[in-house]
């Protein structure tokens, strides 16, 4: 990772809003994203994250605002030319046929691959991405036998044998052991020094101090700080970006807002560290 920015970003977005009916989902968003770096996109849930990178991924329009890429205009409206630009996206749910093996989802991606047998003609380029950023994968593994961390390999796989330049990351560590979150960030690291670009979406303070040059803080759609590591990353400073006020202060409002809640009635429900015990791959009840 180099801090040293570069005069021209990879990507830049300008003014962009996206409404939906009563809600104004983005508010005029700025970004720029520069090679060889890891850019932070910081926000609670609900602050519009997801949105803007469904944007930059082609997946949704934006309402108003304008796009370019390494310095030249840019309008996505389809996944597909997202990738042909050099752009992937790797979803906090991922995209996979589980009783398909390793090798036959990343055939789903390529569309021209050959029709007879085309698998093989992808384990090259899967091996060679795979030692390249140490994603060690089996071709052969059904993705429903996999864990959460190595289907999110596989995703990762997909999409630099796909040629991005810019990766985005959803929410990408929620699903994983706090071992593979280390592993994940060697390969974001390994990826960044090359000179490509990370998107990093998430909610995490400590794991965005760790790994981010760049912050971008949203709160309600709209941008409301930025911060570089060069500069010194602070949690406390983020946290307050974040929820709007200092987080002490925060967590006591809603410790009172509870309190009164129980004191106005009896309860009548409470679920408590709730987990299912349902193999991977099944839904959780609702």
């Amino acid at each position: 990772m180099n801090p040293a920015e570069p005069l021209q970003p990879r990507l830049s977005l300008r003014g962009i809003e996206k409404r939906y009916p009563g809600v104004r989902a983005l508010a005029g968003v700025d970004l720029d994203v520069y090679p060889g770096q890891v850019h932070a996109v910081l926000g609670e849930n609900g602050a519009g994250k997801s949105t803007l990178m469904h944007v930059v991924y082609g997946l949704v329009a934006p309402d108003e605002g304008s796009m370019a890429w390494e310095g030249e205009p840019l309008r996505l409206r389809s996944p597909r030319e997202a990738i042909a630009r050099g752009i992937g996206l790797v979803a906090q749910h991922f995209h996979l046929v589980e009783r398909h093996t390793v090798a036959e989802n990343l055939a789903l991606g390529f569309p021209d691959a050959p029709f007879w047998r085309p698998t093989r003609s992808l384990l090259p380029r899967l091996r060679a991405a795979a030692e390249r950023y140490g994603l060690a994968l089996d071709p052969r593994a059904q993705v429903r036998d996999l864990s959460p961390g190595e289907r999110q390999r596989v995703e990762i796989v997909k999409a630099l044998m796909q040629g991005a330049r810019l990766l985005v990351l959803d929410e990408p560590t929620s699903v994983l052991t706090p071992a593979e979150v280390d592993a994940l960030f060697a390969v974001l690291r390994r990826f960044v020094a090359e000179g490509s670009s990370v998107v990093f979406v998430s909610h995490k303070l400590a794991e965005v101090e760790v790994l981010a040059d760049a912050v971008t803080v949203l709160r309600r759609g709209a941008v409301v700080g930025r911060r570089s590591a060069a500069d010194g990353l602070d949690r406390r400073d983020l946290a307050r970006l974040m929820v709007g006020r200092d987080l002490a202060a925060a967590v006591a409002d809603r410790g009172r807002a509870r309190a009164e809640a129980i004191a106005a009635g009896p309860v009548r429900l409470r679920l408590t560290t709730c987990a299912s015990t349902r193999p991977v791959g099944h839904r959780a009840p609702r």
